[in-house]
C-alpha cells in the first residue's frame, strides 16, 4: 500500500520531469507505459519499483537519490516542541498520519504505545 514516502517520490518525479521540460504523455511514451500509470506514481497511487526508479532515473539523467531529496526533512524535527505552533503542528501531523492507518489492530497497538508513554514517560531519562 502507498505511504506518504510514495507520494514524496511521486511528487520529486513529477518536479524533475517538469524541470527537464518533459510532458507526462512524452515521458510515459519513453517509459513504455500509460499515462494514467505516470499519473498514477506521481500522485504517489503506485509504488515505484527498483526497475521502474532505474528507468526514470535514466531518462530524466537524475541519481535515484534525487527523488527521495528533502524526506528526511519531514522527521528533522526537534523532540520537545520549542512553541505551541510547533506543539500543534505536531499534532496535527499526528492525527493526519493516525488517519491514515486503516488496520484496526495496528490502530489499536499504537493508541495502547501512546497511551502507556503517556502514563509512564521516557524510561531511559528517569
Amino acid at each position: 500500500m502507498p505511504n506518504f514516502i510514495d507520494r514524496h517520490v511521486g511528487s520529486r518525479l513529477r518536479q524533475l520531469r517538469l524541470s527537464r521540460g518533459m510532458d507526462a504523455p512524452d515521458m510515459a511514451r519513453r517509459l513504455g507505459i500509460a499515462a494514467s500509470r505516470l499519473e498514477a506514481f506521481e500522485e504517489g497511487r503506485e509504488r515505484v519499483s527498483a526497475e521502474t526508479m532505474r528507468q526514470f532515473s535514466r531518462i530524466l539523467r537524475a541519481p535515484p537519490t534525487e527523488f527521495y531529496a528533502g524526506l528526511a526533512q519531514r522527521f528533522e524535527t526537534s523532540a520537545t516542541p520549542r512553541t505551541p505552533e510547533e506543539a500543534a503542528a505536531q499534532e496535527e501531523r499526528l492525527i493526519a498520519d493516525f488517519a491514515k492507518i486503516r488496520d484496526a489492530k495496528s490502530r489499536d497497538v499504537i493508541l495502547a504505545l501512546v497511551a502507556a508513554y503517556a502514563e509512564f514517560g521516557d524510561l531511559e531519562n528517569r
